[in-house]
């Protein structure tokens, strides 16, 4: 199921970083891979009761978007954000800052509210359907490392599926001949894609 696929994804959208990013604690720097790094439990789970529920998920939302706004004015300031990203050691976030802005800016007022950074949809609320498996209404650490084992099992697949692909010859190494005629597949899909477009 593709939902529980993007599991990591949805997390990070649940916390209503979406738009701020992912950025680790650990050193400063951003060691999540496209935003679909999973959270330690323990970093989900505030107060420290072997469960995460709805409250926590929503309170730490609130404390990422507090943590970009730097003057405190419930407001995120395009200069705020690329500082933030800076500080973070984020680059990619920080060079997409303005195309951000564009998307997200619903009023076009040059800054962005808690409200237009919050994800489309109740993310939380269907991060607590998919991960509560008996139902209780909060997310136990059982739940959330069999959610993690389901989605790392997946990318395992998704990996092994890749390579075999592009291991033409089933040698069991990809050799430079062979990444460099998928290179020129892909591109030669994308030219034509391009050019369906144009018609």
């Amino acid at each position: 199921m593709q939902s529980k696929l993007m599991i990591g994804a949805v997390v990070i959208a649940a916390l209503g970083v979406t738009a701020v990013g992912a950025s680790a604690k650990e050193g400063g720097k951003d060691r999540s891979h496209r935003g679909h790094h999973m959270p330690a439990f323990e970093m989900l789970d505030t107060n420290g009761d072997g469960v995460v529920t709805r409250a926590e998920l929503e309170a730490q939302a609130q404390a990422r978007f507090d943590g970009v706004d730097a003057n405190d004015d419930d407001l995120i300031s395009r200069d705020e954000m690329r500082a933030h990203a800076e500080a973070s050691g984020n680059a990619r976030m920080a060079k997409g800052v303005d195309r951000m802005f564009d998307r997200l800016d619903a009023n076009e007022d040059g800054q962005l509210s808690a409200e237009e950074m919050k994800p489309k949809g109740d993310r939380i609320g269907k991060m607590l359907e998919r991960l509560d498996s008996d139902a209780d209404g909060q997310i136990s650490k059982a739940e959330y490392d069999a959610m993690k084992e389901k989605h790392a099992n997946k990318r395992a697949e998704r990996k092994a599926k890749m390579f075999k692909a592009l291991d033409t010859d089933g040698d069991g190494s990809i050799s430079q001949e062979e990444w460099d005629a998928a290179k020129e597949a892909r591109g030669t899909v994308k030219r034509g894609e391009a050019a369906t477009q144009d018609n």
